[in-house]
């Protein structure tokens, strides 16, 4: 059997599905498995066995990939992101079968939620496996999003078993960083530290404490962080991927690395004791990685409930809140 399963959207929702991927491969060796992945989700997929071929989807290319679907005819697609272009796929693909996941809204109970998405998947698709997430959380049950996945997977009668890992590629060895003498702690700048609860200044009270504790620590970046870590940029020294070997020599405790690629991002993660970060694509790395993670939620974005959702897939990690009482002294309590 020949499947493709749509991840269009963004890092950790593909890694959030990975474990899905590898379950069918597993108890189905004979099959062939396509991913639609995005550009920025592609990074997660290089050299996994259990994936046959990956094609990536951009808004460049979204006609000629149309065209190029229709000519490929599948036995199954499997369309898992709420994205127009990943339901015109879906809808509009020569596949035998078609499947589609819906997901209402988490925030409030909407009579007529994405009732035309839902009718044109009962039109085009042969099982459609709506995610009423508003009713599920005030049901208080299960609602992560790869449970929900391996839901519509048992819907398509194929067979599974949830009992798997994340499985990416990852380095064959850990960096060595003076010569292993102290713990490594790698903090992701996302702009999500910056909030109604937390400061710049809160943060570097955060860095004070690490260094009392003797650790060394990295400051991870992206594309927001510049923006919004002014005088952390102005303090510490600035490594990139021009210079990225230098690691291995430090001088100084605390160092910033700014817009790794994604290899090296990974080796850094990989090579730490410990990862504290906001809720975002990190958060799911260092799952990959099993590296023990702090994960910090939006207290104004119902926290509890995109714990439920997004939290790592069987991995070890800590739920944190901003607004929360002594945070900082929190996350240092749980480096020990």
């Amino acid at each position: 059997m020949k499947i493709c399963i749509a991840r269009l959207d963004k890092m950790g929702d593909m890694i959030l599905t990975l474990p899905v991927i590898k379950s069918i491969k597993i108890n189905n060796p004979n099959f062939t498995i396509h991913v639609m992945c995005s550009r920025e989700n592609s990074k997660v997929l290089k050299n996994i066995e259990y994936i046959d071929k990956i094609t990536e989807i951009n808004s460049n290319n979204i006609y000629q990939k149309l065209f190029s679907l229709r000519k490929n005819v599948y036995d199954i697609y499997i369309n898992l992101s709420p994205t127009k272009i990943s339901y015109l796929l879906c809808f509009f693909s020569k596949s035998a079968k078609k499947a589609n996941m819906v997901f209402l809204s988490r925030y409030k109970k909407k009579l007529f939620s994405k009732s035309l998405i839902i009718l044109l998947s009962k039109f085009f698709c042969n099982y459609t496996h709506v995610v009423n997430r508003f009713q599920i959380l005030k049901d208080n049950k299960e609602i992560h999003q790869t449970k929900m996945i391996f839901e519509l997977i048992n819907k398509c009668n194929i067979k599974n078993s949830q009992d798997v890992t994340i499985d990416i590629d990852l380095p064959r060895k850990k960096l060595n960083f003076l010569e292993n003498k102290f713990k490594i702690v790698t903090i992701h700048l996302n702009s999500k530290w910056i909030n109604k609860h937390y400061d710049e200044k809160k943060f570097f009270e955060l860095l004070h404490l690490i260094k009392k504790k003797d650790y060394y620590c990295f400051l991870t970046t992206d594309n927001s962080s510049r923006n919004h870590f002014i005088q952390i940029y102005k303090e510490f020294e600035n490594i990139n991927n021009d210079n990225f070997e230098s690691i291995l020599n430090l001088e100084n405790q605390i160092t910033i690395l700014d817009k790794l690629k994604f290899e090296h991002w990974v080796k850094i993660i990989y090579s730490s004791d410990f990862i504290i970060t906001p809720e975002c694509g990190c958060s799911h790395i260092s799952a990959a990685c099993n590296v023990p993670v702090s994960i910090i939620y939006d207290s104004g974005n119902l926290p509890h409930a995109i714990h439920k959702e997004y939290c790592p897939w069987k991995s070890k990690h800590n739920k944190l809140i901003f607004g929360e009482n002594n945070l900082n002294n929190k996350l240092i309590d749980l480096l020990n």
